[in-house]
C-alpha cells in the first residue's frame, strides 16, 4: 500500500507537469474546442517534427505510472454498478461504486440506500439529495392522490353546469308552445272597404 500512495504522489507531480494538449492550429478553427486532440498531419508540420517553440504532442513519455493508472486518488478501484447483486459483492475499503446510466430512478434509490447503509462511495451521483428529493417527490404524489385536486373540482363544477343547462332545455321542451296564427292577407277590397 506504500508503494500505491508513493505512485499516486508521482502521477499527481506528473499530471501537474503535463501539457494541455491541443490540436494544430486549433486556435485558427473556432468550432473546434480546446480539449479537442488530433495528431498533427502534414509534410511540413513543425509540430509533427517536434520542433522547439511549438505545441507538445501526445508521447508515451507523459504518461503516469502504470500501476495506479485508472485508479481514484485515494488508491481505490472504480466499479461499476447495475443491481443490488453486484453491489453486494464490493468492498467499501478497495473500491468506489459509479452507478450506470441504465439504471431507472426507483432501482437508483434503492441502490443509494444500500450504498449508504454499507458506507460505500458514489462518484456520480450525490447521495444524500437524490433520496431527500426522491422522498419528497413521493410524498407529494401522495398528498396529490389523498386532496382532490382544482382541476377535478374544476370538472365537478363544469358537469353541475351541464347538468343545470340539459334540465333547462328538457323543461323547455315539456311546455307547450303557444301557438301562432298566422296574419290573414287582406284583400283590396278590405283595404278600400267594399
Amino acid at each position: 500500500m506504500a508503494d500505491v500512495k508513493k505512485l499516486l504522489e508521482i502521477r499527481k507531480k506528473m499530471s501537474t507537469r503535463r501539457p494541455k494538449f491541443l490540436r494544430q492550429d486549433y486556435h485558427h478553427r473556432m468550432k473546434v474546442q480546446d480539449d479537442y486532440w488530433r495528431s498533427p498531419k502534414g509534410r511540413h508540420s513543425k509540430m509533427k517534427q517536434r520542433k522547439r517553440g511549438h505545441r507538445a504532442s501526445v508521447a508515451v513519455g507523459y504518461r503516469g505510472p502504470a500501476e495506479v493508472r485508472g485508479l481514484h486518488k485515494s488508491g481505490a478501484v472504480f466499479v461499476r454498478v447495475e443491481n443490488l447483486q453486484q453491489l453486494s459483492a464490493i468492498d467499501s475499503k478497495k473500491s468506489i461504486v459509479i452507478l450506470s446510466s441504465k439504471v431507472g430512478t426507483v432501482k437508483k434509490y434503492q441502490l443509494l440506500k444500500t450504498i449508504i447503509e454499507k458506507n460505500i462511495s458514489v462518484v456520480n451521483v450525490d447521495a444524500k439529495k437524490f433520496i431527500a428529493d426522491f422522498d419528497a417527490k413521493q410524498k407529494a404524489k401522495k398528498e396529490a392522490k389523498t386532496k382532490p385536486s382544482a382541476k377535478s373540482a374544476e370538472k365537478k363544477t363544469e358537469t353541475k353546469t351541464i347538468e343545470k343547462k340539459v334540465e333547462a332545455k328538457q323543461t323547455q321542451e315539456i311546455t307547450p308552445k303557444p301557438e301562432h296564427k298566422t296574419p290573414i292577407k287582406k284583400t283590396q277590397e278590405d283595404k278600400f272597404g267594399a
